[in-house]
């Protein structure tokens, strides 16, 4: 998960696989983001049950909602959708049997669709109170029009606003922009697809 939506980062609870005993986890009164086993599908989803606040509920094996919001269709701009999904497909087609080159070429897709969500920060980078952070209300605004509604989902969390001030720490800098140009040299075909 952290692969997929860096720069940004999940500032709350994530349990990549909840021990069977905690399964009660999923009741807690704040955003998460939570694997369970299969086997403890029955549970979880009895758990869910009680809950009054919609919840988003996804079984990997299957590909499948189990409940959701009922908005996650508009999440994700048409075009920007259409975009990850031919990457992606680029990316499942060139697949080998190396686990961790698989998942190096899968995350670099999603690196360069973030690098163009947010690869324009440079250009709105301001002091503030003696130290630098990009300036969201210019930021914003400039984000490309296909990708303007993603970005204002976004900008409803406080994924932005770290951002904001964590990527004007040198190292988080040197990072994203060493990360980003050396995949984007690399995967020419899917910088055209992100054009």
């Amino acid at each position: 998960m952290a692969t997929l939506t860096y720069p940004l980062h999940w500032e709350c609870i994530f349990i990549p696989m909840l021990p069977r005993q905690m399964i009660h986890a999923v009741l807690a009164p704040t955003p998460f983001l939570i694997g369970a086993l299969t086997e403890d599908l029955k549970e979880v989803e009895r758990d869910l049950a009680q809950e009054e606040e919609p919840m988003l509920h996804f079984n990997l094996d299957s590909g499948q909602f189990i409940s959701c919001y009922g908005d996650e269709e508009s999440l994700l701009p048409t075009k920007s959708r259409d975009m990850l999904r031919s990457a992606l497909g680029q990316a499942f087609h060139n697949l080998g049997q190396d686990v961790d080159q698989n998942n190096l070429a899968i995350s670099q897709v999603f690196l360069l669709f973030m690098y163009k969500l947010l690869g324009h920060y440079k250009q709105h980078l301001t002091d503030y109170h003696g130290h630098r952070e990009v300036d969201l209300t210019s930021f914003i605004p400039a984000t490309r029009r296909y990708l303007r509604p993603l970005m204002d989902k976004v900008s409803e969390t406080q994924a932005l606003s770290v951002f904001s001030i964590n990527i004007c720490d040198p190292r988080e800098f040197e990072q994203f922009k060493t990360l980003t140009e050396e995949r984007h040299a690399s995967q020419s075909h899917w910088r055209r697809t992100f054009s």
